[in-house]
C-alpha cells in the first residue's frame, strides 16, 4: 500500500470552488480499482503554536493498493477532466508518495 498527500495551492479566494470539485469527484475516485481511501482535507483551527494554516490550500489524503493503481488513477479521464476544469483556480499541485519504512 502507498499513501499519497496531494497539496493543492489555490488561487486567492478559490479554495471553496476547488473543494467542491474535489467532493464532486470523490465517489468516482473511490470507485476506482485499487483505491483504499480518498479524502479532501482543509485546515482546522486548533490554536497550536506549531500549526501551519493556509486559507488558500487543500490537502488530499489518498491510499492506493500499489503505485500501478495510482498511476492508472492519474491517467484516468475524470482526473484529466478535473485538472482541466479547475486549472483557473489552482496555483500549484504537489504530490508526496509515501510508504511505511
Amino acid at each position: 500500500m502507498i499513501e499519497v498527500i496531494t497539496q493543492i495551492s489555490c488561487q486567492p479566494g478559490q479554495r471553496q470552488a476547488v473543494l467542491e470539485a474535489l467532493l464532486a469527484n470523490q465517489a468516482r475516485v473511490q470507485g476506482e480499482v485499487g483505491c483504499i481511501a480518498y479524502r479532501p482535507l482543509q485546515d482546522a483551527a486548533a490554536g497550536l503554536p506549531e500549526q501551519v494554516m493556509d486559507a488558500d490550500e487543500l490537502l488530499v489524503h489518498e491510499q492506493w493498493q500499489s503505485l500501478k493503481h495510482l498511476q492508472a488513477h492519474l491517467a484516468s479521464p475524470h482526473v484529466q477532466e478535473f485538472q482541466r476544469d479547475t486549472a483557473q483556480w489552482v496555483r500549484e499541485v504537489r504530490l508526496r508518495v509515501l510508504q511505511t519504512p
